[in-house]
């Protein structure tokens, strides 16, 4: 039986994986808002609220500080990580700065990832088979890092920012392949598409009503359908130390000299970034 942290695991697919992982007898960790919610999830997945093989992490992982408390509180709990889920997503349409002065988008999409993974590396190190499923879709623009400003304080669009995340996410990867030995740990990139779940973000009524009328007319995948392909990956990742997938579909990747200096210079940012926090 396997460890499974799971970032975003009480709603939508990060909530259907940690059901169904669950109830195949696995051990999994849960990080979210909403002690309620993880402890209507334990029902559904037929456990007692007191099992030993469920575990909640209350945390807002927009901050930095507590995705750093989650690494700590599983480090001082569990030797090893077979596999670290990342799935919290929020949307803000418009700029949004948090507490610690970063833009939302970032702190969410790319800084929480980034702590999560490189706070875990060694525990998932420890595993026969370790996978990072980061649901950051791949695919960003070459040069969506805007070097010279970060927070998007200039000029924000929420595309933009979904852009450089995105981009993040990709060089994350690359990152963690050249920092640990021998590229054992997977970094696998995954679309799921259009999900029919709840869509947690900043929407209108009337938008969210839309949203909903059209993944029932599209038929779109519910969470427990749309896990397949990810439960598929977890278990067997491939032998490529950064991957792509779109809903199942091997997504080319093309990684060039220029692609890792820019990982390089990301990772060196990013660290100074994340200093106060040490």
């Amino acid at each position: 039986m396997g460890t499974y942290l799971i970032s975003g695991g009480t709603d939508g697919i990060g909530r259907a994986l940690a059901v169904t992982y669950l109830r195949d007898g696995h051990t999994v960790v849960v990080v979210g808002r909403s002690a309620a919610k993880f402890q209507a999830l334990l029902r559904q997945a037929g456990l007692a609220p007191d099992s030993d093989r469920a575990h909640f992490f209350p945390a807002d992982l927009r901050l930095v500080r507590e995705n750093r408390r989650v690494v700590e509180a599983f480090t001082s709990r569990f030797e090893a990580l077979d596999a670290l889920v990342l799935c919290a997503a929020y949307v803000h349409r418009r700029r949004v700065v948090t507490e610690e002065g970063f833009e939302h988008t970032f702190a969410l999409y790319y800084l929480s990832r980034y702590v999560l993974t490189m706070g875990l590396a060694d525990r998932l190190s420890a595993a026969e088979l370790p996978v990072v499923l980061n649901t950051s879709v791949p695919g960003a623009r070459r040069d969506a890092i805007r070097w010279d400003d970060l927070q998007l304080t200039r000029s924000f669009r929420w595309r933009t920012a979904n852009q450089l995340s995105r981009r993040a996410n990709e060089l994350l990867g690359l990152t963690l392949a050249r920092r640990h030995p021998a590229g054992r740990i997977r970094h696998v990139l995954y679309s799921p598409g259009f999900v029919r779940s709840s869509f947690a973000g900043e929407v209108s009524r009337l938008e969210r009503a839309l949203i909903t009328g059209l993944a029932r007319v599209t038929r779109t995948p519910t969470p427990d359908r749309a896990i397949a392909p990810i439960l598929d990956l977890v278990a067997a990742p491939g032998t490529e130390p950064v991957a792509a997938y779109d809903r199942g579909r091997p997504v080319p990747l093309t990684i060039t000299p220029a692609d890792q200096a820019e990982a390089d210079r990301l990772h060196a940012t990013t660290e100074r970034l994340l200093e106060p926090w040490r």
